[in-house]
């Protein structure tokens, strides 16, 4: 079977640069947002304890805001990723110089496109929150006693770990690894 990516003879066009370079950059960028949206959300509840009961409703009503804002910005980073995920298939050989911190990204490799997947098909009425998904029995994961599904967030020691099985820090790491030499390329300039 040929391989989905690109063939060695390809060459590297204009486009292939710019998806390159703009998929990186939304990524790492959502992914930064999704961080600090997270890191204000837990410093809001955390501040909840010491709000009197006459601040509590504005307080609430804030944490919720904050709630919803994280949620879509996980979204957000996710949905990036499994763009750039397809797009880093083909570009590691249109672009020689990405392929090895690429092929070190194991943890994004191993874990993205598996909970891109699963949040996408988590909705509707045949999707995995209501009992339906092709791979029900991985929707939920369970890691050290933690048990959660694909759309929820646990936040430990080491990060910030999407359904309990992509740790978003890592994947920024092994990011930003990539995009350090995606930096370094310059654009192929298409033959007029």
């Amino acid at each position: 079977m040929p391989d989905q990516g690109a063939s060695q003879s390809q060459s590297a066009t204009w486009w292939d640069h710019h998806e390159l370079t703009f998929w990186l950059w939304a990524t790492l960028k959502n992914a930064d947002h999704y961080l600090s949206l997270s890191v204000k959300y837990t410093q809001t509840s955390e501040s909840m304890f010491d709000k009197n009961m006459e601040q509590w409703k504005d307080a609430r009503a804030e944490l919720e805001d904050l709630s919803r804002q994280t949620s879509l910005a996980a979204y957000h980073f996710v949905t990036a990723m499994g763009v750039l995920i397809r797009v880093l298939k083909r570009s590691q050989h249109l672009f020689p110089s990405i392929q090895p911190p690429y092929s070190r990204a194991n943890h994004l490799l191993k874990e993205g496109k598996e909970i891109r997947d699963m949040i996408e098909h988590a909705y509707g009425k045949d999707g995995y929150l209501a009992g339906g998904g092709r791979q029900k029995d991985k929707f939920v994961r369970q890691e050290a006693g933690i048990a959660a599904d694909a759309t929820s967030t646990i936040i430990k020691d080491d990060g910030h770990w999407l359904g309990n099985r992509l740790c978003v820090e890592k994947v920024i790491t092994e990011l930003r690894a990539i995009n350090e030499e995606a930096m370094k390329l310059e654009a192929p300039q298409d033959d007029a």
